[in-house]
């Protein structure tokens, strides 16, 4: 009593329009916003006066295929448009992470920050002219996300393994590689940001380390010390430069032959391009709510992939067991045993595929758990304080607020940090275009990481390693 609440519904223009031009979740909320009333659900319908409430919605501009919003429910709101910040601002605000971030690290390194910042700006900039958004291209939503997303890479940095200028902006080639060029659809575009936007930016801004820098091929990761059979070796998670595919391959190839004497072996040939897909998987699942949207068609590896990257990552694979009739209720409950266990044992990577789609409503969860964490109403008032006792000493031991809403407001986001959602979708058709449409969170919550068909070395390897396993000894 006493108190205002506020509603804050995002997406206003994600719901779909109908045959006749009506979008039924706006049509419910402008009653709801225009009257303050309700009715409620059940057999009397009694209409129900909502008090003390405000509201707040939220729409993306229409330009790029986003549904346009009834004006009769925008009349309702006070309308404001929030531009995009100055280059400035962006420069400013994102030199003080990095400052913060490396402020131990050497004078050679620490001279590059303010550069570094301009390049990335930069390049964004021209990502967002060069690259628009289209049908085929609907994933080209090039924002601030994706900035954040690179800087998150940089702040792994650690002062034993980035110790000069070279070493740290080919770290940063690497972060904008697998942010921005990684989600392209075709190797003209690809090509643009490999070998014209980068190596410009490289020249202009770092002329006297571009020669380092630009050596090919660029893998970056923290596995190089990892040994997931040994549950005793410390995971000291250096972000290093991995040098180059044959340094890779002897690590993986170990890999692989562990993975195979504990779990259902997998026949992998592994060429340059899958080490190079395992580095980028194993990137995105590393970090905090790292998860992933693998495109590309059946065949390609997606799903072995993703399952030698978790066990290299020490993580638990998790999918959901299909059975006939499967329904909600039944994702529903898999979903409630992922989010019991996820923080008594290992991290886990949920793989979810397109076979697992038997109900479109299945993302609907899926794109709940990438924005908000939970899906909600996913557990009983009864059943939460048993999830929440798994973090109770953890909060006392921290001197956090003792209050039955913020212990599962904890629990929610420590259970998200441990789940890393991988998806792994094939580009056939307008599927893929209109559920990513549906639910943006498939888009905005990911690391894209798009597909190309094999090139001929490497089936040619795939060959080989097939045709020596076959007896030619003539008879």
């Amino acid at each position: 009593m006493g108190k205002k609440m506020v509603m804050f519904i995002d997406d206003l223009n994600m719901p779909i329009i109908d045959k006749y031009g009506t979008q039924l979740p706006n049509a419910l909320l402008k009653f709801l916003v225009e009257r303050n009333q309700l009715y409620q659900r059940g057999q009397e319908l009694l209409l129900r006066d909502i008090v003390d409430v405000l509201y707040v919605g939220c729409i993306s501009p229409t330009a790029g295929g986003n549904n346009r919003v009834d004006p009769r429910l925008l009349s309702l709101y006070n309308t404001f448009n929030i531009s995009q910040p100055k280059p400035e601002a962006i420069e400013q605000i994102y030199n003080s992470i990095l400052k913060k971030r490396l402020a131990e690290f050497n004078e050679e390194v620490q001279s590059a920050i303010d550069n570094v910042t301009k390049a990335t700006i930069k390049l964004y900039l021209d990502c967002k002219e060069k690259l628009p958004r289209t049908p085929t291209k609907f994933h080209y939503t090039f924002n601030l996300r994706d900035i954040s997303r690179i800087y998150e890479g940089l702040y792994l940095s650690t002062l034993d393994k980035i110790n000069n200028k070279s070493i740290f902006i080919r770290l940063w080639r690497n972060e904008c590689l697998r942010v921005i060029a990684d989600r392209l659809v075709d190797h003209v575009d690809r090509n643009l940001v490999e070998n014209d936007l980068m190596p410009g930016l490289i020249k202009h801004f770092f002329k006297d380390v571009e020669e380092d820098v630009n050596i090919n091929p660029i893998l970056f990761g923290d596995y190089r010390l990892s040994d997931p059979e040994d549950p005793d070796t410390e995971d000291p998670r250096l972000y290093e430069d991995l040098v180059g595919y044959e340094a890779v391959r002897g690590k993986m190839v170990k890999i692989l032959d562990d993975y195979n004497e504990t779990n259902k072996a997998m026949n992998l040939v592994l060429f340059d391009e899958a080490l190079e897909h395992i580095t980028k998987i194993h990137r995105i699942i590393r970090f905090n709510k790292g998860s992933a949207l693998l495109v590309g068609f059946g065949g390609s590896g997606k799903q072995s992939l993703t399952r030698l990257a978790t066990y290299l990552a020490t993580y638990q694979m998790f999918q959901i067991n299909l059975k006939r009739n499967y329904k909600e209720e039944d994702f529903r409950e898999e979903l409630r045993t992922l989010y019991k266990e996820v923080l008594k044992k290992k991290p886990k990577t949920f793989m979810f595929t397109d076979a697992h789609v038997v109900d479109e409503g299945f993302l609907e969860l899926i794109n709940n758990i990438l924005t908000i964490g939970m899906v909600p109403a996913l557990f009983p008032e009864e059943d939460k304080d048993g999830l929440k006792s798994q973090v109770d000493e953890e909060i006392r031991k921290k001197k956090l607020p003792d209050s039955r809403e913020f212990a599962w407001e904890y629990f929610v986001n420590k259970a998200r940090d441990a789940i890393h959602i991988v998806l792994c979708m094939s580009p056939a058709g307008d599927t893929l275009r209109v559920r990513c449409r549906n639910f943006p969170g498939l888009i905005t919550n990911t690391t894209i990481d798009w597909f190309f068909p094999w090139p001929k070395d490497a089936l040619m390897d795939v060959a080989n390693v097939k045709m020596a396993e076959v007896d030619l000894t003539p008879e």
